[in-house]
C-alpha cells in the first residue's frame, strides 16, 4: 500500500502575482515552516520525503529529513503548474481578454507559453504512479495537491480546485 502525506507550503509574501513556479519568498523561513508541521510529519513517519525544487518547498522538506533521518527526493513532477509568459507578472498586469481567454477554456488551454492542466496533471499522475509502497510525504504546492484529488481520489478538476487547501494544511492519499 502507499500512503502519502502532503502538506501545501507556507504562506508566500507576494500578493497578486501570478507565481506558480517562480521561486519567491515565504512568510515563515524553511526552519520556522518545518518546526510548525514537523508533529504532524514525524507521526505518520514517512519512508522518503519529496519536494520540488521551489525553495518554498525544498527548504523545510530537506530540514524534515533530516531531523527525521529519512531521504529527501526532489523530483520536478511534483513543481507548481508553468504559466509561461505570465510567471512573475501580477495579474492585473495580464490583459483581462487573456485571462477570459484561458479562463474560458482552462482545462484544456495553456496561458501563453505555459503548461496546459491536462499535461501538469499527467505529470503529478506519473509521479503518484511511480511511488513504491510505503509512506510518502511531500511538501507540496496546492496544485499539485489538487492533481492528486484528481489522480488519486478521482475528483473532477472542477470539484477538485474547489477544496480549500490553506497554507501548512495536509491532505492523505492511499493507493493499494
Amino acid at each position: 500500500m502507499i500512503r502519502l502525506l502532503a502538506i501545501r507550503h507556507a504562506p508566500v509574501a507576494v500578493e497578486g502575482i501570478i507565481y506558480g513556479q517562480t521561486d519567491v519568498p515565504t512568510m515563515l523561513d524553511g526552519a520556522d515552516a518545518a518546526a510548525r508541521i514537523e508533529p504532524v510529519v514525524s507521526e505518520f513517519a514517512p519512508a522518503i520525503i519529496w519536494s520540488s525544487d521551489a525553495a518554498r518547498c525544498r527548504e523545510p522538506a530537506t530540514l524534515l529529513a533530516e531531523r527525521l533521518g529519512v531521504p529527501h527526493l526532489i523530483d520536478e513532477r511534483v513543481r507548481e503548474m508553468f504559466y509561461g509568459d505570465w510567471e512573475g507578472r501580477a495579474w492585473d498586469a495580464v490583459s483581462r481578454t487573456e485571462v477570459d481567454e484561458w479562463m474560458a477554456a482552462w482545462q484544456t488551454r495553456s496561458p501563453p507559453g505555459g503548461e496546459t492542466v491536462a499535461g501538469f496533471t499527467e505529470r503529478v499522475a506519473a509521479w503518484w504512479g511511480d511511488l513504491d509502497a510505503g509512506p510518502h510525504f511531500l511538501m507540496a504546492h496546492a496544485g499539485v495537491v489538487h492533481c492528486l484529488d484528481v489522480v488519486a481520489d478521482g475528483l473532477a478538476w472542477g470539484r477538485a480546485i474547489e477544496r480549500r487547501l490553506d497554507f501548512l494544511a495536509a491532505r492523505r492519499f492511499t493507493r493499494t
